[in-house]
């Protein structure tokens, strides 16, 4: 189970780490965007939507990250007031519904990628990128969330059993 769990915590950590520095030519995007928009007054055709794939990279691949470090959104009015075994059993609870909508989100984005690839989709603005590459960072994203959520199953049900963080 511990090596379950160091790989898992390894790909999403180091993944994260290395698509993180994606945000860099995601902000000269927008700096060029507002430059050539406001002050020569020529807009682009591809930095707005340049921007919106690289941003969409950064919040799908960043989503198992996020889990791990315990920053996804809770009620955290009624979460922070449980004890460690409460705050257990809450998750526990929760994780079948978790694993049930990331798993759906995972396999239509698969249907959706495979079409995607198999008509070599793009956008169909002026600049016309192809999307498909998004549509399977999105599937892998999902599969990355989901091996997450099951990691954290584990430790919460380790720590609920033995009362010791694994």
């Amino acid at each position: 189970m511990k090596k379950f769990l160091a790989i898992v915590d390894f790909i999403n950590i180091n993944t994260a780490k290395g698509v993180s520095f994606i945000l860099l030519p995601a902000l000269f995007c927008i700096y060029y965007e507002i430059i050539s928009r406001y002050f020569f007054t020529k807009p682009t055709l591809w930095a707005s939507e340049l921007t919106i794939y690289f941003c969409a990279i950064l919040y799908i691949v960043g989503a198992a990250w996020t889990l791990r470090v315990g920053r996804h959104v809770k009620i955290d009015m009624i979460y922070t007031k449980l004890s460690k075994r409460g705050q257990n059993l809450l998750d526990i609870f929760t994780f079948p519904f978790f694993a049930l909508y990331i798993a759906s989100m995972t396999w239509v984005g698969y249907k959706f990628a495979l079409e995607s690839v198999a008509i070599q989709e793009s956008s169909g603005t002026p600049w016309d990128p192809p999307i498909y590459p998004i549509k399977i960072i999105f599937v892998l994203g999902t599969v990355m969330l989901l091996l997450q959520g099951t990691a954290k199953l584990l430790r919460d049900l380790y720590s609920l059993f033995t009362g010791k963080e694994l």
